[in-house]
């Protein structure tokens, strides 16, 4: 089923804006410029059936979900998925090895889950759970979509915290993005942004304590707001979480893995 959407077409400045009002617990907004409106339509259909398929895949709170079922059905011996979310599992194993241990959607349990059969997972009794990783694998899939198109100028906000900007702003060399602070509304810095991704984590008034150390189990109950940028904009989304919970120890190892990347934080 398609998701519910709008768009609007400039011709006169050959802009296109896409609409989804819900997805993924979220809104997200394209802008794309100086490209045929038949082209931008394509690729706004492709995103459209893109976020409801992973969306219908991966979120845990959906009841018919895939992600849903296999914690359902949570048992020790190996539990036959799809490829395509078998191959989501690994690259979270992968994030989870160069975040130090920080990075875990089985909020501790990824040390004993297992992968070794192809299109099998064991979660040895935990639960699977893409929150932080999800956006930004749709938006990097986006981003190969868009650049595939030939589209060179285009802005995506998903939700105010995730954000994939290519090119530029039709008047000025970048985009620029602020970074404001939940809890009172102050900008706390602007961040330029050109062929990049931008991501922002943190606690807000009305959505606090969701971010768990998978290492100590315990959540994260501070004001610190970090934005991480990237070129990719999975990477982006995985480390902004992270860098949340992580001590300067195990942020000095995050960045010694991910180089060119560039983390502000933000503490009050």
């Amino acid at each position: 089923m398609m998701l519910n959407n709008k768009i609007e077409y400039f011709p006169e400045a050959a802009m296109f804006h896409g609409h989804i009002p819900f997805i993924m617990g979220t809104k997200l907004d394209l802008i794309a410029m100086d490209a045929r409106k038949v082209t931008l339509g394509k690729v706004w259909d492709w995103l459209c059936f893109e976020a409801d398929h992973l969306d219908g895949m991966l979120n845990r709170f959906v009841f018919e979900s895939e992600v849903s079922r296999i914690n359902k059905s949570n048992v020790l011996q190996n539990v036959s998925i799809s490829h395509e979310l078998w191959t989501m599992i690994n690259e979270a194993k992968r994030y989870w090895t160069l975040t130090d241990g920080l990075f875990d959607v089985t909020r501790g349990g990824m040390q004993e889950l297992t992968t070794d059969l192809e299109d099998k997972v064991s979660l040895k009794g935990h639960e699977l759970d893409f929150g932080g990783f999800a956006k930004g694998f749709l938006l990097k899939e986006l981003k190969s979509k868009l650049v595939s198109s030939g589209i060179q100028t285009a802005f995506v906000d998903f939700g105010d915290s995730s954000i994939m900007a290519l090119g530029h702003h039709p008047f000025g060399d970048c985009w620029k993005v602020g970074v404001k602070d939940p809890f009172g509304g102050a900008v706390l810095g602007e961040i330029e942004l050109r062929d990049q991704a931008m991501s922002t984590s943190g606690n807000t008034p009305v959505y606090s304590s969701h971010i768990v150390n998978p290492k100590t189990g315990e959540a994260d109950n501070s004001s610190t707001v970090v934005t991480v940028v990237s070129d990719d904009p999975l990477d982006a989304e995985v480390l902004s979480t992270v860098a949340v919970i992580a001590s300067p120890e195990e942020l000095e190892i995050i960045k010694q893995n991910f180089p060119g990347t560039m983390f502000s934080i933000f503490r009050k």
